[in-house]
């Protein structure tokens, strides 16, 4: 086993943002523009690049042949992130994610996938050393199902720790039956946030009975959950047993890139405790779940205090500086 990491499948955009000081509404209106690199993907190798340190990061992905596929390339190598397995594709064009934010925090987004919808089998096999040499692979369901499936069965073939934030949740009954039938069963650790959640588990989560309902469901499927809730934090769940990582306080300016900050730290945390216990993921002591866990929600407290996507995620320095200026305790339940 590899000390590094692999996010593959990741989705590769860039965010065009409108900002505007009126209320959602059919009427024309200015605004204040702004873009950033964005896509689950790679936020989350530089989440996980940043957490990381010296650690390496490969992203398997695609980006169009255009300019935006290059401010995508640039700012993933400017973070550090291996960009060799991230590829241009001349048919397609960079996804685009357009969003419109409103004065009282509604939010409108639009999605061009692009390139991403391109990823495929082919594009895992080039990358196949390394991930199955990988200490932890991280995707997400932002590219064909198909090629999720793919990879996870390979990682899994390996002996990789798997780790799935299923970020777009499948409506069609076929597809939402492969997700369960093809794809969680090579899942070591499923990290929905609290609406993904709802959706997988059909439990409304609203509180902290619900969401341990829900985690507990959720463990029918896959060995260890780790439920995001936004400011209210974190649930982790394996087995019988269920901590809450409590939330921690801060002045919230942007909250778009906390989930990915969270999963890409998480990810880095969890493979940094694999090389130390020299265990599976599954196999790891509760405790040290619950600490990556906790390691991942000061990262997304620091990433909601800053504007944008990429260009907010904190690096270790930061994030164990916010550790130790003292965070709640998960409490037990």
């Amino acid at each position: 086993m590899g000390s590094h990491i692999v996010i593959a499948p990741g989705s590769i955009n860039v965010d065009l943002i409108l900002r505007t000081d009126v209320l959602k509404g059919p009427k024309t209106f200015r605004g204040c523009y702004s873009e950033s690199q964005g896509g689950k993907g790679s936020n989350q190798a530089i989440a996980a690049r940043r957490a990381g340190e010296g650690r390496h990061v490969y992203l398997v992905g695609a980006v169009g042949k255009d300019p935006w596929g290059e401010q995508a390339l640039a700012a993933l190598r400017d973070a550090g992130v291996d960009t060799c397995y991230v590829r241009r594709d001349a048919t397609a064009t960079t996804g685009v994610v357009m969003e419109y934010l409103y004065a009282d925090g509604e939010v409108t987004i639009g999605l061009e996938p692009g390139a991403n919808d391109r990823v495929g089998v082919d594009d895992i096999e080039r990358a196949r050393s390394w991930i199955e040499s990988a200490a932890l692979l991280l995707a997400q369901i932002e590219n064909p199902l198909d090629t999720v499936e793919h990879t996870f069965r390979m990682a899994r073939a390996a002996g990789v720790a798997t780790c799935l934030d299923p970020s777009v949740v499948p409506v069609v009954d076929t597809e939402r039956r492969r997700l369960f039938d093809d794809v969680l069963p090579h899942v070591d650790l499923l990290a929905p946030n609290r609406s993904e959640a709802e959706e997988l588990a059909d439990i409304p989560v609203d509180d902290d009975d619900s969401a341990v309902a829900a985690a507990k469901w959720l463990l029918d499927h896959v060995p260890v959950v780790v439920l995001t809730r936004g400011a209210e934090g974190a649930l982790v769940a394996r087995g019988d047993e269920t901590r809450f990582v409590r939330g921690l306080s801060v002045d919230s300016i942007d909250g778009g890139a906390a989930g990915d900050t969270f999963r890409g730290a998480l990810g880095l945390a969890l493979a940094e405790a694999r090389d130390a216990h020299a265990l599976p993921l599954t196999d790891l002591p509760f405790d040290v779940l619950v600490d990556a866990a906790r390691f991942a929600n000061a990262a997304a407290a620091i990433c909601v205090t800053r504007p944008g996507a990429c260009e907010s995620i904190p690096t270790r320095e930061e994030i164990t500086a916010r550790l130790a200026s003292g965070s709640p305790r998960g409490s037990c339940s």
